[in-house]
């Protein structure tokens, strides 16, 4: 699925007519597999009297007392966070110890793809929280609560960068309801704020931050609450280290200083970061969202796998890793936030 340089400057919400019949041809392919082999449903299957029914394709399993999607998903599929598989394939099911449950073995639909469309990862931005917020950056400690209770009570899952990763090569299908949250910069309120809260609801983010900023006063980061955050379950990625922009030149510079501060900021930057939280970087943010073709080579080869802009939108599996979209969280109006939580695109494909 490297069709990343054709369809790179395509988004998911704003497709032209001339390149939704290449879109829906090139899908067809795809699509034509999947909806044929979707997950089986329990209606033809009679499971033995005792212990589990199990082919090369599906388990169908007699719940016990204590079975939860959690247990199950870490027993027949190694893995506590894909308890979603399972409850996403018996989305009529209590799960209070009676009846049978189908646990697919295998990833029929890493595309998120439907007859009617195909599956976009809404990723939000933050910057800053507090209590009292007069910058637009920042966002109230209670609206930030309210946010993230949202998600939880209406069934979003929030997934980490290795996923998203999967997702964007076409090796892992994710929930239907999925979204990333990620804060720039590396202010101390995502630890003594932003932090808290998500954990409160189960969730983890990306801290994105520029190195020269961190621990300096009391409004940064430091490095010892990265390592916290990171050891329970948060990811840590490079905003450069001084956050300039790298698509423009600054007074002065010639063709060969421009290229020389970009690669430092980006060589540098993931440098400097998995020397002190001895980790392989691979996640960058583009200071103020900006990048051109230049800057995504040299992201390329600096040994980044994805790089987000701020250019608002959701990302298909066939988005370009190097340059993701994100909505900026800056209003706090509670519609206005649903809003950007648009994880489906219709198109239809049959």
């Amino acid at each position: 699925m490297c069709c990343y340089s054709s369809i790179a400057h395509i988004t998911a919400g704003r497709i032209s007519k001339s390149f939704k019949s290449l879109l829906v041809s090139m899908l067809t392919g795809i699509s034509g597999l999947v909806f044929c082999s979707c997950a089986p449903t329990t209606a033809v299957i009679k499971p033995p009297e005792k212990g589990p029914f199990q082919s090369e394709e599906y388990i169908v399993y007699k719940l016990g007392d204590r079975d939860t999607p959690e247990v199950l998903a870490e027993r027949f599929l190694g893995d506590r966070r894909r308890s979603w598989v399972i409850e996403e394939s018996n989305h009529d099911i209590a799960f209070n110890g009676a009846g049978y449950v189908v646990i697919p073995l295998k990833d029929r639909n890493k595309g998120g793809l439907r007859a009617e469309g195909y599956q976009t990862i809404p990723i939000l931005t933050y910057h800053q929280f507090g209590e009292d917020c007069r910058s637009p950056l920042c966002i109230p400690t209670h609206v930030f609560d309210l946010q993230m209770r949202y998600l939880k009570e209406n069934g979003y899952r929030v997934v980490t960068p290795d996923e998203l990763l999967a997702f964007l090569e076409y090796r892992q299908s994710l929930p239907k309801k999925s979204v990333l949250i990620t804060m720039d910069d590396g202010y101390r309120s995502a630890y003594n704020i932003a932090y808290p809260i998500l954990k409160k609801y189960g969730f983890t983010a990306i801290v994105f931050v520029y190195t020269d900023f961190v621990g300096v006063s009391s409004s940064a980061i430091t490095w010892d609450q990265l390592r916290e955050m990171k050891a329970n379950g948060f990811a840590v990625g490079s905003h450069t280290i001084f956050h300039s922009d790298l698509t423009k030149k600054k007074d002065g510079e010639t063709e060969r200083e421009v290229i020389a501060r970009i690669k430092k900021e980006l060589h540098g930057s993931k440098e400097i970061i998995d020397r002190k939280l001895a980790q392989d970087t691979y996640i960058l943010s583009y200071p103020y969202g900006r990048y051109d073709q230049r800057v995504i080579e040299f992201t390329r080869l600096a040994g980044y796998k994805i790089a987000m802009s701020v250019t608002r939108g959701g990302n298909p599996f066939f988005a370009y890793p190097l340059s993701l979209r994100r909505d900026q969280v800056l209003k706090r109006d509670m519609q206005v936030f649903i809003s950007r939580l648009r994880t489906f695109n219709h198109l239809p494909l049959e």
